[in-house]
């Protein structure tokens, strides 16, 4: 596996975001993302690269560029989080990023108390 299409590289907010752009744009298993045309794989490569949540990240560097290597991702991806298709992806990942911001709510309203108890 390269590191292009390692999901270990990415966030859980850049999964969710590919996931959701994969699912509007009609993108609903691998057969889809195989038969669908070049225009859309780019168009959708574009958009998740350039997405403002995609900047939030500024040490993360999309190096997804062609069908084979978004095919990759997207099934190394179905397979980490033990998955069949772009809906159960996208729904997965969500409640997984709900649980990553709870906590990170959870941690800075703890940091918050502390700094008001100084």
């Amino acid at each position: 596996m390269s590191t292009i299409t390692n999901p270990d590289m990415y966030s859980t907010r850049c999964i969710l975001l590919l996931s959701q752009l994969l699912h509007i744009n009609g993108i609903k298993d691998s057969s889809k993302l195989e038969s669908c045309n070049e225009d859309l794989i780019q168009d959708i490569l574009s958009q998740w690269k350039n997405h403002a949540s995609t900047k939030l990240d500024p040490e993360l560097e999309i190096k997804v560029t062609t069908r084979a290597q978004l095919r990759e991702l997207y099934g190394n991806l179905l397979s980490k989080f033990d998955v069949s298709d772009t809906v159960e992806l996208a729904n997965h990942v969500y409640f997984f990023r709900v649980d990553e911001l709870q906590a990170d709510i959870a941690k800075y309203k703890s940091e918050f108390t502390e700094i008001l108890n100084e």
